[in-house]
């Protein structure tokens, strides 16, 4: 009984180069057995300076004759004949099922003829372009991508380009690799442009980031000599209207003496009258015995109108005092230094200084406020004891038995419902203020994703904060550190803080917010507010372990 054929079936992948991945051309095979291109071996051995097979690493002393396969380029031919026959009465390629156009083929392919074109090598023997999706007149034709007319904007045939001898139509494949060559260049210049670029506004970014610490560092200074000025001033006022009402408050004292003592005596006179008068009246007798009183009253009355009192008001104490405040306002005006700068009103220049969330200009944060801050070093003399009220703590974080720290769970924890619990990851402290300066400062060095502020006691459990008026903080989410309030962004360009220090005055009403990594002020806000304030945070992202921890700035001082 004859045996019958073993069928074979011969797939592209089995006729592929291990170097270049695409198909024998043309196979040569070694002395160990293994095939590769011509030009992939050649290249290879030129590369490493040595004669060796890419696959099993042997060497070889000389360097083999690189003989075409016959057999395997035969099988190769009947492979890419029995394919292309394939390709040709693909129902897919000439269809709607085309994915690719290869321009040297000129042939439409589906996604099951399209690995034969695959050129891995980039030697060009194929190139995959998008489809074209309108008809154009020689789309039927033989070679119909063999020429162009650059007028119908349009390929054409070999046959029907003499119709086209006035548009001059051009080899298409020429075409394309010269214009993709030009297209490649500009995209090379434009991408050493766009890194030239890129590498200057980072130096522009860095060079304001220097100048913005500069200036944050003279802002101290003169904050600081202009308060110890106001100070001054406050005082030497203070001491002026003390003398003033010293003066005025001593004659008053001996104004007030004196008035007591003659109303005294118009009193005693007043009686004396009213006797003499009763004596004149009903009793004559007597009035003529009583010689020796009259003698008496008339000399006391003629002594007591003649009294003055010792105390004197002196002028020239109160002219002194005007002398020398005078003399310290010529001082103070006497410098121009300044005025050759233009001095805007308050308010403008507190607006021009604050980076509105809209605005286009090139560095993402300005000098935010006008208001006379202080480094944080200089903040601990208000340092202010806070901690987490546990009842509005939120389900998923816990917070610490101190209630210093709050941390996101790893599952939901079992609180009391209460009416100031927020229903996402934030938590209020249990202190509230309204009056006077408050410093306090916060960890976040166990989080990666944080809000850090304070709210007003109206804000909702709901709310989320910064994100409406009734809060302020500084976020830092997504890689950068910005100030929020009523859900609109201040960036800043800080590099991330591992503590934050939140100073909040409520007596000039503002809150700012310091990084103390190095130490320097993030954002200011100004405040409108009628009650109280609270502490407050936010963790992002829910990672379990991540934590927010208020210092206890008294026991780590």
């Amino acid at each position: 009984m004859a045996e019958r054929p073993l069928l074979l079936r011969l797939q592209p992948q089995d006729l592929q180069c291990a170097v270049c991945c695409g198909l024998y051309a043309p196979p040569c095979t070694l002395p160990c057995g293994h095939t590769f291109c011509r030009g992939c071996i050649e290249q290879h051995w030129a590369e490493n300076g040595r004669c060796n097979c890419p696959l099993c690493q042997k060497s070889f002393r000389e360097r083999p004759e690189l003989n075409k396969n016959t057999e395997l380029a035969g099988l190769l031919e009947a492979l890419q004949s029995q394919e292309g026959r394939a390709h040709e009465r693909c129902a897919a390629c000439s269809g709607p099922g085309a994915l690719r156009l290869c321009l040297p083929c000129g042939a439409p392919l589906c996604g099951d003829h399209l690995g034969l074109h695959q050129d891995p090598t980039g030697r060009g023997r194929h190139l995959l372009v998008d489809v074209i999706t309108t008809p154009w007149p020689c789309r039927q034709h033989e070679g119909g991508l063999e020429y162009f007319c650059a007028t119908h904007s349009a390929p054409v045939c070999a046959e029907c380009a003499p119709q086209h001898e006035e548009c001059g139509p051009v080899h298409l494949l020429e075409l394309y690799r010269g214009r993709r060559e030009n297209i490649n260049k500009k995209i090379s210049h434009l991408e050493k442009s766009i890194t030239s670029k890129e590498a200057e506004i980072s130096s522009q970014k860095e060079a304001y980031r220097e100048i913005q610490i500069l200036v944050f560092d003279i802002k101290d200074t003169l904050t600081r000599d202009f308060r110890e000025m106001r100070d001054y001033l406050e005082q030497q006022e203070r001491a002026a209207f003390w003398r003033m009402k010293q003066e005025q408050d001593s004659a008053q004292r001996e104004t007030t003496r004196l008035v007591q003592k003659l109303m005294d005596e118009l009193d005693a006179m007043k009686r004396r009258k009213a006797e003499l008068e009763e004596l004149l009246e009903h009793d004559w007798i007597s009035m003529l015995k009583d010689v020796c009183s009259e003698e008496t009253f008339t000399s006391s009355s003629s002594s007591s109108s003649v009294y003055q009192s010792p105390y004197t008001f002196d002028e020239n104490r109160v002219v002194d005092t005007t002398d020398a405040v005078t003399k310290i306002k010529k001082s103070l005006l006497s410098h121009a230094l300044l005025e050759d700068s233009p001095c805007p009103p308050k308010k403008v220049l507190e607006d021009s200084l604050v980076l509105s969330p809209g605005s286009s200009q090139p560095c993402e944060q300005e000098i935010n406020s006008s208001l006379p801050v202080k480094p944080p070093s200089q903040l601990l003399q208000w340092a202010t004891v806070v901690s987490f009220d546990p009842d509005s703590v939120n389900c998923r974080l816990s917070v610490s038995p101190d209630l210093k720290t709050v941390t996101v769970a790893y599952k939901n924890c079992s609180y009391p419902k209460k009416e100031r619990r927020f229903t996402s990851s934030q938590a209020l402290c249990s202190q509230g203020f309204s009056t006077g300066s408050m410093y306090w400062e916060v960890s976040t060095a166990d989080s990666d994703a944080w809000g850090i502020g304070v709210a007003a006691s109206e804000i909702e459990k709901h709310h989320q904060l910064g994100d409406n008026d009734l809060s302020w903080c500084v976020k830092w989410h997504k890689g950068h550190l910005s100030a929020w309030h009523k859900n609109e962004e201040v960036r800043s360009l800080l590099p991330r803080p591992s503590m934050v220090g939140v100073l909040l005055n409520c007596t000039e009403k503002f809150v700012s917010f310091y990084s103390l990594s190095p130490e320097l002020l993030i954002h200011t806000y100004n405040l409108h507010f009628q009650t109280q304030l609270f502490p407050a945070v936010w963790l992002f992202g829910l990672k379990k372990g991540s934590s927010l921890t208020i210092r206890d700035i008294r026991t780590d001082a």
